[in-house]
């Protein structure tokens, strides 16, 4: 089974649970990072908005608060079908469909920001995926797991993510979706060498990072 097919298959697994798994799994943490990633790109007033891997709708929603058009897109046909719910529910215009960002079925510089949380490690080809969220968007911002530089706090981090793993494949059923998410965080380029690999596949020239509790995750912004 390619990459991509089992992450597909994955989050069409584990969709009906899987924003309380981010709760559980972040103790809430998620919310207040994912609140200070739209902030950021909320300050160049974009129009038009694209949110890829957008799961059940979370940073869609989120900026659809201010930017009046907003495009959500995954290739998980489970996580569309719960974030389509969520939109009627709350009477939202976000527009969400099935899409794969390594083929984004949009013109180029459509948009004029393209944001993606926690699923650019996701992608088969990262190279790829980076070049197509470049030729659509005028911007480009990315929040990402990684690994904090500080080596005893990393070593402590990785340590403690493993003891959750049991417990998460009891609730999901898929315990290898969570061993995955560890192996993941660890071994994707984060801070210095993902801004490099970003320049080497977008034509963005001012690409900055942020650093998340102390590594844990970062902030990219692409201009």
């Amino acid at each position: 089974m390619s990459k991509a097919d089992f992450v597909r298959v994955m989050f069409n697994d584990i969709s009906h649970k899987y924003d309380f798994l981010n709760d559980v799994l972040s103790v809430g943490t998620h919310r207040w990072w994912k609140k200070r990633f739209v902030n950021l790109i909320k300050k160049n007033n974009p129009k038009t908005a694209l949110d890829c891997a957008t799961g059940t709708g979370d940073i869609a929603f989120m900026l659809n608060k201010s930017v009046p058009e907003v495009t959500g897109i995954d290739f998980s046909e489970n996580m569309i079908e719960f974030a389509v719910e969520r939109a009627k529910k709350q009477n939202s215009q976000v527009k969400f469909k099935v899409a794969d960002i390594q083929k984004l079925p949009f013109e180029d510089k459509a948009f004029d920001a393209a944001s993606i949380s926690f699923g650019i490690r996701n992608v088969e080809s990262l190279e790829m995926g980076l070049k197509e969220l470049g030729r659509v968007s005028k911007s480009l911002y990315i929040l990402e797991f990684g690994q904090p530089k500080n080596k005893l706090y990393s070593k402590f981090y990785f340590s403690l993510l493993r003891l959750y793993v049991p417990l998460f494949g009891l609730i999901s059923k898929r315990g290898d979706a969570y061993e995955y998410l560890i192996a993941s965080s660890e071994s994707f380029p984060s801070a210095e060498k993902f801004v490099d690999i970003m320049k080497k596949n977008t034509d963005f020239k001012d690409i900055n990072y942020t650093p998340v509790f102390g590594g844990i995750a970062y902030i990219y912004s692409a201009k």
